[in-house]
């Protein structure tokens, strides 16, 4: 019997416990019951204990994750505050950067358009400078062939010789004149072309016969190799197109020793008539042949070469093809000659 219902029986009862079996099998499930009711009570009493155990642990848990997050928190803040300053200072650099950068551009702007009305005034000095020199140059060469025909006396071989190398170099002073009052031209504006429908073939051959005697004194093998039927005719000013093609020739027979060959030839490609020159001279080095078509320059074996030149003859050049609607290239390895091309486009009649 279960002990509460022991003890409840024997307060009810004065002790006295003698039952009937009827009795005896009712208290029997009675018991049975308060001994079910005990288990009952003992495993909540083990839930609640196993349920509070985890509440605590999550508690824990949670008060753990919370400072975690707190600690993260103060870090992050930490971190936004030192980008924060960081970005301000970098602003700061930019700011002061983009007012110095500022400042240069003005001041830059202020030098440029000095150096361009430098460049303006040293342009009409050296055209004002190149006209009063030409006509004189003139008539010093006239005088001295003159002298040299022997038109005002007998001379002697000496005599000769000298006058002979004075009339030389009077011709020599004569081209760099006019190509420093072509550059002169160029860069004001006033290099004027009057285009027609011409053959180039007769333009390169008229150059040619012109060098003929250059090409004998020079002693190297020159072909000119024409295309197999007449070429279609380019719109062109003569007179300016004849000194583009002398300075090239000019150039590739100055700069290829005794014995080695230049080449020109002719041909068309599509609604393109191409010249190419090609020699077996000194060539140009790569690292110099950007600068080729700059002004005044000159390729150092060039000048060890031949010590007189202007560096203007290409610049010269690049104009007039370019201002023709052409195109002008060059392919060169130092020591193994160079082929210069340039390219016009075919003249189509107006309908």
């Amino acid at each position: 019997m279960h002990p509460l219902l022991e003890r409840q029986l024997k307060k009810i009862f004065n002790n006295k416990l003698q039952f009937s079996p009827e009795w005896q099998d009712f208290f029997k499930i009675v018991s049975y019951t308060y001994g079910n009711y005990d288990e009952d009570r003992k495993f909540l009493e083990r839930s609640f204990d196993i349920s509070s155990k985890e509440f605590l642990e999550l508690h824990d848990k949670v008060l753990k994750l919370l400072e975690e997050l707190k600690t993260e928190k103060e870090g992050v803040e930490q971190k936004v505050i030192e980008r924060t300053q960081e970005l301000e200072r970098i602003a700061k650099e930019l700011n002061q950067s983009n007012r110095l950068l500022t400042k240069r551009e003005k001041e830059l702007t202020i030098a440029n358009e000095h150096l361009l009305e430098l460049d303006k005034v040293k342009t009409e000095f050296i055209s004002v400078a190149a006209h009063q020199i030409r006509t004189p140059l003139t008539g010093i060469r006239w005088a001295l062939k003159e002298i040299i025909d022997e038109k005002y006396g007998k001379i002697t071989e000496e005599q000769a010789y000298l006058l002979k190398q004075a009339h030389q170099n009077s011709a020599r002073l004569v081209k760099l004149v006019g190509s420093l009052l072509n550059v002169a031209e160029i860069e004001e504006g006033k290099y004027l072309y009057r285009p027609a429908p011409v053959q180039i073939e007769s333009v390169v051959q008229s150059v040619i016969d012109s060098l003929q005697e250059k090409i004998k004194i020079s002693k190297i093998e020159f072909k000119f190799i024409k295309p197999e039927k007449d070429l279609p005719k380019v719109a062109m000013d003569m007179e300016k197109m004849q000194i583009a093609i002398q300075n090239l020739l000019d150039n590739s027979i100055k700069y290829t020793l005794p014995h080695g060959k230049v080449i020109v030839s002719l041909k068309q490609e599509n609604e393109k008539v191409v010249f190419s020159i090609q020699d077996t001279g000194i060539g140009i080095p790569k690292d110099q042949q950007e600068k080729i078509f700059t002004k005044f320059f000159r390729e150092a074996g060039a000048i060890k070469m031949e010590t007189e030149g202007s560096g203007l003859g290409l610049v010269i050049v690049k104009n007039i093809i370019e201002a023709h609607g052409g195109k002008i290239w060059f392919e060169s390895e130092g020591g193994s000659g160079t082929t210069f091309y340039f390219q016009l486009p075919v003249f189509v009649a107006s309908p």
